[in-house]
């Protein structure tokens, strides 16, 4: 956690009683403490940090059980990484306020970044009893940790079940997918201990516990049949199989895949994944020899000494951004890819501390990489900032063609006749990154007209149009598209969209409702549709597509402003102003990443994983998903 847990929501009003301790004292010392309060109180909100915490330990000294203070010197602490100042104020507190489900919270993970882990759990489980707080991000927060303490501790089924009722079934954030996937295979073991080589696994054994929780057995099967052709030996894989089979009446599928798991050692799983900090070439002690080793193992090709250096030093130096992302190149060198994204998207996320060019060249991989996996509009936001660099102009005017055309490949994978489309399409996308639309456009018509059959052409230049309110003209080619790509959704949430906008609702119902009945796990398809349905008058049903939307995609800001116009709509006006409260707190988060990273006039093709309508509307967020936890173990 980044922020002050007090701007996040946790504030004084929660003890619900008189913070004012009236323990007997001189006039002098009633002074004392007045001046002390007021000081305290002025540095906080003007956010000098330590000046706060400071003058609430003085008053402290005079007043030892002012709750309100005692509260403010754990949470400033807390904000400032001084764990066990917070665990010594907070274990004072619950002791004056025993039903104070905040400080119990506060304390627990506290406890959890000192280490005290068995207290840390018996504290966030308290908590969790009594009701953490109104803001759902720290609950959030506060239920990661415990479910890795669960973890931890062996109790896997309830640490699944924790994360299931906490985090969106569609697309949960990566930290907990990640937890999901340590509860799925057993592994008792915090993350911070895992070998960063099994991070691939345990998000794809996190998505399928994902699956797993939408209730949809076949689907189920089939997501784990898959991660099982990729990790045929890893425990647990086969017997969850089993179960999900065996629920689906599939018994003597279930009975071989027992067998299989039976095949499989078990004695001692958290084993197969610990990070030994002893083993290799590494040692546990880092220092300037050591990076200088890995680095000279990068440059001469030994990628895997790399690796085995970088994992520990990673380990020890979690916030070293440029360590993740050589791993990450390494990774991607020996065609690791999936564990290669993973490292360098946490490597680009803590900053990368290497020069123009060694930054250049590891967001120019990041991008092949999410192209790879399908998040093209991803990529191209990444793409993007590099886009300028020379030395990789030509690689990344690649790359951007594949975003753009869809194309879930490396370019050395595209094929031979294929590779001159792909170069065209990325100079039409480096012009329209550039708003150089007057050459972008007839570059586009050529292309059409020499490739009318190319899936996604039509959409991307529909796209494109409408970026510039060509509304007709974007319909026109989202039709086209509808006809090349009758599977997919993406051109009916365009021309539902388009016609939103030119409010033209009787129009927009039935591509919104195509789009659902295409995609019926995607938020954009139901956010289109209840918005449709709303500007039509439904308003009944508008609210529950829009409810859908909002829990496939909480942290998206569009569908909790549509939901509560429904709300005010339909006579919900508390839910009205609930969802304005959310959509007000997720709009400034929004303004600040505008702020960070700026914005594109065209960012590419969106896709329905990424909440596009969502985003290209008013948002700068990407992913959806939910507030991930910011202090991992």
């Amino acid at each position: 956690m980044t922020a002050s847990l007090q701007r996040m929501g946790f504030i004084s009003l929660w003890l619900g009683v008189t913070l004012c301790c009236g323990l007997s004292a001189t006039a002098q010392q009633a002074d004392n403490f007045e001046i002390l309060q007021e000081t305290a109180s002025k540095a906080q909100d003007a956010g000098n940090t330590q000046d706060a915490l400071t003058a609430y330990q003085r008053a402290l000294a005079l007043k030892p059980e002012w709750r309100e203070g005692l509260w403010a010197v754990g949470s400033l602490s807390y904000d400032l990484d001084r764990y066990a100042d917070a665990v010594v104020a907070l274990t004072k507190l619950i002791k004056l306020v025993p039903n104070a489900g905040p400080a119990y919270s506060l304390l627990g993970l506290s406890e959890f970044e000192t280490g005290a882990y068995p207290a840390a759990q018996t504290h966030l489980e308290k908590a969790q009893a009594l009701g953490n707080t109104g803001d759902p991000a720290i609950g959030q927060v506060c239920a990661y940790h415990l479910a890795l303490l669960l973890n931890r501790s062996g109790e896997f089924d309830r640490a699944l079940a924790l994360l299931r009722t906490t985090f969106p079934q569609q697309g949960p954030p990566a930290q907990a997918r990640a937890a999901m996937g340590i509860a799925l295979l057993h592994i008792p073991l915090l993350p911070a201990e895992i070998d960063p080589t099994h991070d691939a696994l345990l998000q794809a054994a996190g998505q399928a516990a994902a699956v797993m929780n939408q209730g949809d057995p076949q689907k189920s099967a089939e997501t784990l049949a898959q991660l099982i052709e990729e990790y045929p030996q890893t425990p647990w894989l086969h017997e969850v199989y089993a179960r999900v089979l065996t629920d689906s009446g599939r018994t003597q599928q279930a009975q071989a895949a027992r067998q299989e798991e039976a095949k499989l050692a078990k004695s001692d799983v958290a084993a197969l994944y610990r990070l030994n900090s002893e083993s290799g070439t590494a040692t546990a002690s880092m220092s300037a020899a050591t990076w200088q080793q890995a680095m000279q193992d990068y440059s001469s090709g030994d990628y895997p000494r790399a690796i085995a250096v970088l994992k520990i030093w990673v380990q020890q130096k979690p916030g070293d951004g440029t360590a993740w992302a050589v791993m990450g190149l390494s990774e991607f060198a020996i065609k690791d890819y999936d564990n290669a994204l993973i490292h360098l998207q946490r490597g680009q996320q803590l900053g990368l501390g290497a020069s123009p060019q060694a930054a250049s060249f590891a967001i120019y991989h990041l991008g092949l990489l999410l192209n790879r996996s399908g998040r093209f509009e991803a990529a191209t936001s990444q793409l993007a900032t590099i886009a300028d660099y020379k030395p990789l102009a030509d690689e990344v005017q690649f790359a951007l063609g594949l975003s753009l055309l869809r194309m879930a490949v490396l370019p050395g994978e595209v094929e031979s006749g294929k590779r001159s489309l792909v170069a065209a399409a990325g100079q039409i996308a480096s012009l329209l990154l550039a708003s150089r639309y007057d050459e972008a456009f007839p570059l586009f018509q050529k292309l059409i007209a020499q490739s009318p059959q190319t899936p996604y052409l039509h959409y991307a230049y529909g796209t494109a149009l409408e970026s510039l309110s060509q509304y007709d003209e974007a319909k026109v080619e989202m039709k086209d598209e509808t006809k090349l790509s009758p599977h997919s959704e993406l051109p009916w949430l365009r021309l539902a969209s388009i016609n939103l906008r030119q409010r033209l609702p009787d129009d927009a119902l039935p591509a919104a409702k195509t789009a659902v009945h295409l995609a019926p796990e995607s938020a954009d398809a139901h956010y289109v549709l209840g918005r449709a349905l709303l500007d039509a008058g439904d308003i009944a049903s508008a609210v529950s597509e829009l409810e859908k939307a909002v829990s496939m995609a909480p942290q998206s800001l569009e569908p909790h402003f549509a939901l509560a116009r429904a709300y005010a709509r339909n006579g919900s006006g508390d839910k009205a102003q609930q969802e304005r409260e959310i959509f007000a707190r997720l709009n400034a988060l929004a303004e600040q990443q505008r702020a960070q990273h700026g914005s594109q006039a065209y960012q590419g093709p969106r896709e329905a994983e990424n909440s596009s309508l969502v985003t290209s509307e008013n948002s700068a967020s990407e992913g959806g998903g939910s507030p991930s936890p910011q202090k991992p173990q």
